[in-house]
């Protein structure tokens, strides 16, 4: 089981209070709509923000046996005898192991399998079960199998042995329970003095996980393997959120009319704030304080003044009204064309995601091991190799 969630402050990473990471979108016409102001048209996707320590970033479904066997999963472990009691033993591990692999180089965390060859020491105590595993310091290279003194190892009969033990070598907290240092490595990234690939140390990065959407094409979060596991991922569709009033009028899409009139309520806004215009010409609705009726009774009146007025997206006031009912104009019911920008629509968004998030990572490792009949399982039919070469 992986739990991967994001660092807290003072452990290699130095967060602001309010620090969150998440998946962010952008109009796929903010550029040459909006020019330099393109970048407001970037929003967080609803559902994928995350805060410091929420463990949020990634689940990894739960294999059966026969899907693990499948995908050729299996390990065969050798466990030497101890030379006298209570002294360090040669254990050897190899084959195929599941994990979520991380590659900054091609923006992608995703559940897969790697190859183990690995060898090292371990102590067992019978009595309390406890189970140890440390390097081998006459063996040059690293160890896949993390060192850790405080798992365990049962043997549930003469055949079956289970081992329980948690990976902490990449948690930036919890290392110094296995280990004496921390090695924060760099970013990702080449300009940042990075591999490319990984940070090249002891802190783990991800990307998020890819977005899924609705059946109207709208983002519905982040893909869970575990829950949608024959869901499309995304790289663009629309935005919804249902839980913003503020577009309520638009069916809580973010369409083109949606925007312009946000667009517009900051613009007049600012006026108010440095006295160009005065707060009692906005306030419109009979109650206190400025409100969204305030000013969509605004531009309203405006329109009617002068139907040449626009907003600051250049959309004549009078296309944000319905000409029937006096009320905003939903124009949810089709996608925006940038030919006909006049008739608004639902505005399409890609995807920009963080490809290097820095996470702390742990892994429950509960496995059960089978005796072998033969030597490294060798006619077995076992889907391991079992070669040591």
């Amino acid at each position: 089981t992986y739990v991967i969630d994001l660092p807290e402050d003072g452990h290699g990473q130095t967060w602001a209070a309010d620090t969150s990471f998440g998946i962010r979108i952008k109009w796929n016409h903010a550029d040459a709509v909006l020019g330099a102001n393109a970048d407001k048209a970037m929003f967080w996707v609803p559902g994928a923000e995350f805060a410091v320590g929420e463990v949020a970033l990634f689940k990894d479904p739960t294999y059966t046996l026969a899907a693990m066997q499948a995908a050729e999963f299996g390990l065969i472990g050798v466990f030497e005898d101890a030379p006298s009691s209570g002294a360090d033993a040669t254990y050897k591990m190899k084959g195929q192991y599941p994990g979520i692999f991380y590659n900054y180089s091609v923006c992608s965390s995703a559940g897969s399998t790697a190859p183990m060859t690995d060898q090292g020491l371990y102590t067992w105590d019978q009595t309390s079960y406890n189970f140890t595993i440390k390097r081998d310091p006459s063996i040059a290279g690293s160890q896949v199998l993390p060192q850790f003194d405080d798992g365990t190892l049962t043997m549930t009969n003469d055949t079956t042995m289970k081992i329980v033990f948690k990976d902490r070598d990449s948690h930036s907290t919890l290392y110094a329970e296995i280990m004496d240092s921390w090695d924060e490595g760099n970013h990702p990234d080449t300009l940042k003095g990075g591999n490319g690939e990984n940070s090249g140390g002891d802190r783990t990065y991800m990307a998020f996980p890819p977005l899924i959407l609705d059946s109207d094409n709208a983002f519905a979060g982040t893909w869970d393997a575990t829950l949608h596991p024959e869901s499309a991922q995304a790289s663009s569709g629309f935005y919804r959120d249902s839980t913003n009033t503020d577009l309520a009028s638009w069916s809580y899409f973010l369409t083109w009319y949606a925007f312009s009139f946000g667009a517009e309520v900051d613009h007049i806004t600012s006026l108010i704030v440095d006295g160009t215009l005065a707060s009692s010409s906005v306030d419109l609705d009979g109650t206190a304080g400025l409100t969204g009726t305030d000013f969509a009774m605004y531009m309203g009146g405006s329109a009617q003044q002068d139907p040449t007025k626009t907003t600051v997206t250049g959309l004549l006031y009078a296309a944000l009204f319905d000409a029937t009912t006096g009320g905003l104009k939903n124009d949810s019911d089709h996608a925006f064309d940038p030919t006909d920008a006049a008739s608004g629509g639902k505005m399409t968004f890609n995807v920009e995601r963080d490809c290097a998030v820095p996470v702390d990572a742990t892994i429950d490792f509960d496995a059960t091991f089978t005796r072998c009949t033969t030597d490294n399982c060798a006619g077995d039919g076992y889907h391991v190799a079992p070669t040591w070469d």
